[in-house]
């Protein structure tokens, strides 16, 4: 368990403490981010095999829970209000770590991206935020 507390404080709250320019996460972060975690597998019934699988960048193994997991995130973080991308705190968020221009232009690619449901708009706007962003994982 300890290791996927970790995969997921990495996958969806931060990018990987090796990038250049981002600084280390708080203790209070990591607990969040663990009982974030925690309710969000309760709820969804999400495999953490599959997210972990995820979180290394093999989708092989995402099914509807995986991206009902990912959707509760987003929401609980606050990345989602209501069905619709809270879009300052996504630009507070990925402005710190690709920088504010890079963060726009992502955001006008991603934010209006529309899946089946709401857990595959989720998924589909966190792959579209991780493309192309080296070490972002959220």
């Amino acid at each position: 368990m300890k290791f996927f507390a970790v995969a997921v404080l990495l996958a969806f709250v931060a990018v990987a403490a090796a990038q250049e320019g981002v600084g280390k996460l708080t203790e209070e972060q990591k607990q969040k981010a663990r009982a974030l975690g925690t309710e969000c597998l309760k709820e969804t019934g999400a495999s953490e095999e599959a997210i972990r699988a995820l979180i290394k960048g093999d989708d092989s193994q995402v099914d509807g829970k995986v991206k009902c997991f990912s959707k509760c995130m987003q929401e609980k973080l606050g990345f989602v209000e209501n069905g619709k991308v809270n879009e300052e705190k996504v630009q507070n968020f990925l402005g710190k770590l690709i920088g504010e221009e890079n963060a726009k232009a992502t955001q006008a690619k991603c934010n209006d991206l529309k899946g089946t449901d709401e857990c595959d708009t989720a998924f589909q706007i966190r792959q579209c935020y991780a493309a192309g962003h080296e070490g972002l994982d959220f």
